[in-house]
């Protein structure tokens, strides 16, 4: 095995880090290598095995301003594994966002991360950034030859060769109805059978929510809009054939809070869950279904099946984590990255596109989540 050292970066983290979310297996990595015919401990690599196995993680440079750190703030760093001719090869790559420049020039966090005030990227001193930094750290997906990565709630899609891991610029999915910086959110998806790139955003201003639909070639080709009663928080979505799925779910900004420009997620079980039904070709109004409350951080699949629309997912048992007298801080911090403190069990859901009903199942008793399965069969 032949290893190259590429870049180092310095990191601006505490010498005796106590974080739990920058330690042991979540150490940061901050050296960029490209590492040839990699050293095969058992068996052998088939050699008709070909092609390019893609993964991200964060990486944060910097601490946080105020030191509570939220591991969804690091930076993202693609990692790549290429199979050919019963060989493999590695690199990594961190994504070259404008923040990440930004911060390299002045060599501090100019963001306020997820669960800091943004009134400390705001103080004078640290160059008045708004918003959450976009990391582009949350989702990798490969479309028309190119590798995009996306950030945890709403930023762009950066574009990356899937082969040299180079950042090659912001993806033009942009449109003038989409809030500014909140152009792609978290987990878009690739139509195999039509080549297309589905996405959804989100903001603070009416209409609250939009998909997008791209062409295989590209091009943002309609953005469509979808009505909600006001901002919300969803993380993924669903399609089926003719449809883009989005949820309404009753865990979003506390709009008391929101008024006075602090982001602070409350959980509103009284108002249920609603899926809405977005005609992918633009056409038709969003139809829209009433299921129990929960939060679906990650769906499966989706499909049409007769009359009915089936959806499949992660149902939270508990959208915010459980407190109890004991805890603080930390540990209901760490009990949100928790699955088993959600109680998140795969779900079924049927829409009956006639009724207008839904029934429900759970598939499972086994507490999981961030499902994959084979992309072709999206849809």
């Amino acid at each position: 095995m032949r290893v190259e050292t590429i870049k180092r970066y310095e990191s601006k983290l505490p010498a005796h880090d106590p974080h739990p979310y920058r330690t042991a297996a979540w150490t940061p990595n901050t050296t960029e290598v490209d590492a040839y015919e990699l050293e095969v401990i058992a068996g052998t690599i088939p050699d008709d095995l070909q092609g390019i196995y893609l993964r991200n993680t964060e990486n944060p440079l910097f601490d946080a301003i105020s030191g509570r750190y939220h591991p969804f703030d690091g930076d993202g760093m693609l990692h790549a594994i290429r199979f050919q001719g019963g060989q493999a090869d590695y690199r990594n790559r961190f994504v070259r966002t404008a923040g990440l420049a930004a911060e390299l020039e002045t060599g501090h966090a100019l963001w306020a991360g997820i669960v800091e005030s943004a009134e400390l990227s705001q103080r004078e001193g640290w160059g008045a950034r708004t918003r959450l930094k976009d990391a582009s750290s949350t989702d990798v997906i490969v479309h028309n030859g190119v590798a995009l990565t996306t950030f945890y709630q709403c930023g762009d899609a950066y574009r990356v060769d899937p082969l040299t891991l180079e950042t090659r610029g912001i993806a033009p999915f942009g449109h003038p109805s989409f809030a500014k910086g909140a152009t792609i959110s978290a987990h878009p998806k690739v139509d195999e059978v039509t080549g297309e790139l589905l996405f959804f955003n989100y903001s603070t201003e009416a209409p609250y929510c939009h998909v997008g639909v791209v062409d295989p070639q590209g091009a943002l080709v309609r953005a469509i809009p979808v009505a909600l009663p006001g901002p919300r928080l969803p993380h993924d979505m669903a399609f089926t054939k003719r449809f883009a799925i989005i949820g309404d779910f009753p865990l979003f900004w506390d709009p008391a809070k929101l008024a006075q420009n602090v982001h602070r997620a409350k959980y509103f079980p009284e108002l249920g869950t609603r899926f809405g039904l977005v005609p992918r070709d633009g056409v038709g109004e969003v139809r829209w279904f009433t299921a129990s409350p929960t939060y679906v951080l990650h769906f499966s699949n989706a499909y049409e099946d007769g009359d009915e629309v089936v959806i499949e997912g992660y149902h939270q048992g508990w959208p915010t984590p459980e407190r109890l007298p004991e805890d603080n801080a930390i540990t209901l911090f760490m009990k949100s990255l928790d699955m088993n403190a959600m109680k998140t069990r795969h779900h079924r859901w049927r829409l009956n596109t006639k009724t207008g009903l839904v029934k429900e199942e759970f598939l499972s008793e086994t507490i999981s989540e961030f499902p994959t399965s084979h992309a072709g069969y999206a849809g």
